[in-house]
């Protein structure tokens, strides 16, 4: 009787000790489109996140950690609500994830309002971080310039192509994506003769592509995402245009790339990332990856482990204490480490600078890859030749 009294006291002893924030967990909000046309980036972007949960044991600073995932449907009203039930009802610290850019432009007000921290692993919402940029708003994924901005000029330099048509997904990534393409590819001298948008969601593209003038040109943009990119491609062969097809690395995302298969050979692509590059840090992630879920790591696996990363580095900064916002929002902020596609770090508009590979679709061993053939180093948004 008298050792378990004793053993009472100890424990209430130890709980007086230790501050009551310590004893709670750590709460993240994890909202990723896992259903609907945008689920394969979506499901890439959980898989990232569930890896560097097993590689911290659970834990950051001491304390346990809850991950919460929400399917947003890649629906901008579903988001908005599943991230007022993260931050209201589940009580979380921080939010990461937001797939598509439709989303990120929905919850943006929410999140600025209520001063819940943000780290945005895949939504290229191109305003979140500059004209609509908030202090309480990170992003780890590009945004819809930074790639096809690169790309764009590349094209008409290095690539020699002059005239091009356009064809993209009707919702905010696919509109901005398009116009920063075409922004840079005329400004080095080419013509973009039309731009075709169908609906993100659209179950047959012949009648969109019946009105591209293909034989004016000789390279069609084409910027889809998820499965629907699969089908474009197909589709574009189908009827015939062989042009070569340029786009940002969305569009082969390795999980469609057998889904594509040969249609898609010789595709160039402008993206941060590519499994096969050859660094310390990728060739650890890429073997963990690989280890873990038997399937090979794209860049959206890699936007949400740096994603989630990022907050774990401000977490240990402030020694587990993320309820003192303010010291946290800040230690995000510094944060800097080696991630599997370079250094990670924010410009002062809380966006990652990152290099941007260009990359061709190729057959290696049977495989479908995107094998790296140039690199562009430190590309912001307002990124210029």
């Amino acid at each position: 009787m008298r050792t378990k009294t004793l053993l009472t006291v100890v424990v209430a002893l130890l709980l007086a000790v230790v501050p009551a924030w310590a004893q709670e967990p750590i709460r993240i909000g994890v909202p990723l489109s896992l259903t609907g046309p945008l689920a394969v980036n979506g499901e890439d972007n959980r898989k990232g996140i569930l890896l560097y949960l097993d590689e911290i044991g659970g834990k950051l600073a001491g304390r346990p950690v809850e991950i919460k995932v929400e399917d947003t449907e890649a629906k901008a009203d579903v988001a908005l609500t599943k991230v007022r039930k993260l931050v209201e009802l589940d009580r979380v610290h921080a939010v990461v994830g937001i797939i598509g850019s439709h989303e990120a432009y929905a919850v943006r007000d929410y999140v600025h309002q209520k001063g819940v921290p943000l780290v945005i692993t895949t939504a290229g919402a191109n305003d979140v971080t500059l004209a609509k940029k908030s202090p309480y708003i990170f992003r780890v994924g590009n945004d819809n310039s930074q790639e096809p901005l690169v790309l764009g000029h590349y094209v008409a330099t290095k690539l020699g192509y002059k005239k091009a048509i356009a064809i993209a997904s009707n919702f905010a990534a696919g509109r901005e994506e398009t116009e920063s393409f075409v922004k840079t590819f005329t400004q080095a001298g080419g013509q973009v003769l039309q731009q075709v948008f169908p609906p993100l969601g659209t179950p047959d593209f012949a009648p969109y592509i019946s009105q591209l003038k293909a034989d004016q040109v000789d390279v069609t943009w084409a910027w889809f995402a998820g499965t629907e990119a699969a089908r474009i491609v197909k589709q574009l062969r189908e009827y015939g245009i062989n042009k070569p097809i340029v786009s940002q690395g969305a569009l082969t995302a390795n999980v469609v790339l057998p889904l594509m298969g040969d249609a898609g050979l010789g595709i160039i692509t402008a993206k941060h990332y590519s499994e096969i590059l050859e660094t310390p840090e990728n060739r650890r992630f890429f073997a963990a990856f690989m280890k873990k879920y038997n399937d090979r790591p794209d860049a959206w696996s890699e936007q949400a482990y740096v994603g989630i990363k990022a907050v774990g580095e401000a977490v240990k900064a402030v020694g587990g204490k993320v309820e003192d916002r303010e010291r946290f929002l800040e230690a995000l902020r510094k944060t800097r480490f080696e991630g599997p596609a370079g250094l990670v770090w924010f410009d002062p508009n809380q966006h990652r600078i990152m290099d941007v590979y260009i990359r061709r679709m190729e057959k290696t061993d049977g495989k479908y890859v995107n094998r790296v053939i140039d690199k562009i180093p430190n590309v912001g948004q307002n990124w210029t030749p």
